[in-house]
């Protein structure tokens, strides 16, 4: 659509793909083409005439809260509701954290859920794991611990859009809140590639034997091969025996560098 609009080295260094969440696009444009920003997003309203909001991605996830930094392209409205396997989630990508990419990966975990199951979710965001889990499982209950009040805010309306009466809400800092839940999970997520590392150790202890954690990090593709013992190796620092049982690319991050998930079977603690 731009190649009559754009010089062949202009093409060269445009951004192909994108990210839709509900009716907003989340793009990224080079500075070398920033005086190209009209051309750019009134191509992508003609593709996609449904979208109200077209938002320039100028800084990446970063802060405790993972928020990227963005500036408005196209239209005003920063709020819009995204859907996937059933379930609908009000979202401001300018003030949470929220990825339509991991939609597939979402419904891969719910449909490990068995029925009956106790599940924790740490850093649950506006709620798209615990509720894709709720509503596509038979978990007993599906707890999700999230330090951003704004997100903690959206989470608790998405649980009652999404009318999942199994799903616990609880605001505060993994750190404080996870050593004070009662009683055992037969698996956790942690969801945060950035930090997970750090927050290893609140595992222990908290997991069923037999029972698994879903454990996401960055990796260079260049490891890929050795990530499964690495990340055993840290549940092993942190005294905990796991074993990993699957790993898959969920995403990229940057060249070369990819999303990963790793699925543990908790085996036990190191005495």
């Amino acid at each position: 659509m731009l190649k009559d609009q754009l010089s062949e080295e202009e093409l060269k260094i445009l951004r192909r793909s994108f990210e839709i969440i509900g009716d907003i696009a989340i793009i990224e444009i080079p500075d070398e083409l920033i005086s190209k920003k009209e051309l750019i997003a009134d191509a992508i309203l003609k593709k996609h005439r449904h979208l109200k909001t077209i938002l320039r991605k100028v800084g990446e996830v970063n802060g405790v809260f993972r928020v990227a930094k963005y500036e408005k392209i196209y239209g005003e409205e920063t709020e819009s509701i995204a859907k996937e396997h059933g379930c609908r989630f009000l979202v401001d990508p300018t003030k949470v954290y929220y990825s339509s990419k991991l939609s597939t990966e979402r419904e891969r975990i719910a449909r490990l859920v068995k029925e009956g199951e106790r599940v924790l979710v740490m850093f649950a965001g506006v709620g798209p794991y615990a509720i894709v889990i709720a509503r596509l499982s038979k978990a007993k209950e599906v707890v999700g611990v999230e330090l951003n009040r704004i997100a903690v805010e959206y989470f608790r309306r998405n649980v009652k859009l999404n009318k999942v009466n199994n799903v616990v809400v609880i605001e505060g800092d993994v750190a404080e809140v996870v050593p004070k839940l009662e009683g055992k999970f037969d698996r956790i997520l942690m969801p945060a590639p950035y930090s997970a590392e750090s927050f290893v150790g609140l595992v222990k202890g908290k997991v069923k034997a037999g029972g698994f954690v879903h454990y996401y990090t960055f990796e260079s593709e260049n490891n890929e091969s050795m990530l499964a013992k690495k990340v055993e190796d840290i549940f092993l620092s942190n005294g905990i025996i796991a074993k990993a049982k699957f790993m898959r690319r969920c995403g990229s991050f940057a060249p070369y560098v990819n999303r990963y998930v790793v699925d543990l079977e908790y085996l036990g603690e190191k005495e």
